[in-house]
């Protein structure tokens, strides 16, 4: 009898030992978890801060391994898949450029420099029809702040403006050139005369 009261404690004890071991586990796995849920922004910011100074350097071979990198961490990152667009724009593909950065506008629809990037490779290659819907993207999000919440004025809204004025003037649009002219003025009175700053982008951009 006493035996059979010994083995049955013994046996509470080690089921007792089993559940802690259990608790304990468990709560290591949440806190790795945790950690790489914290983690994880933090690593892939590190990775495409060397992509980007590789790309700078024209290390484009390199810059391109950093930018697979980060993907195989966050396959949805737009910043990553933005630079690798820009790799291939500086070698000369621009078929995939442009799909690589149709792939970072997908990923993320806030993402003004890629956009932007997007609309400005439609229209080098003179296509300002399919430039539009990008700039107007970048329009639509409104003026850069600066950290002090004033209206940055070297900004890509302000440079979509500019571009959708030149876009619209080609497809024989002149009601929205007219409009973005107006925006422009709100946003920018600072700036003078918006045609005086045009002249140069039409110069570049309208001679297909």
């Amino acid at each position: 009898m006493e035996d059979r009261l010994i083995l049955s404690r013994q046996r509470r004890e080690r089921t007792q030992e089993c559940k802690e071991l259990a608790a304990k586990s468990c709560y290591s796995i949440i806190i790795v978890i945790l950690a790489l849920v914290v983690l994880r922004p933090l690593m892939v910011d590190q990775i495409l801060s060397r992509a980007d100074a590789y790309s700078a350097a024209g290390m484009l071979e390199e810059s391109q391994r950093q930018c697979d990198k980060a993907l195989l961490i966050d396959d949805d990152n737009s910043r990553a898949w933005c630079q690798l667009a820009r790799n291939h724009k500086i070698r000369g593909e621009r078929e995939m450029a442009y799909s690589t950065y149709k792939k970072a506008v997908q990923a993320d629809s806030t993402n003004r420099s890629a956009h932007y990037e997007l609309a400005m490779m439609y229209m080098d290659d003179g296509k300002p029809q399919l430039a539009i819907p990008y700039l107007e993207q970048v329009r639509a999000r409104g003026p850069d702040r600066t950290r002090s919440g004033t209206i940055g004025q070297s900004s890509y809204h302000r440079a979509a403006l500019y571009m959708l004025v030149l876009c619209y003037e080609k497809v024989g649009d002149s009601a929205q050139a007219e409009l973005n002219l107006k925006e422009m003025r709100v946003f920018y009175p600072d700036c003078g005369n918006p045609e005086d700053h045009l002249q140069p982008f039409r110069q570049n951009h309208l001679r297909h």
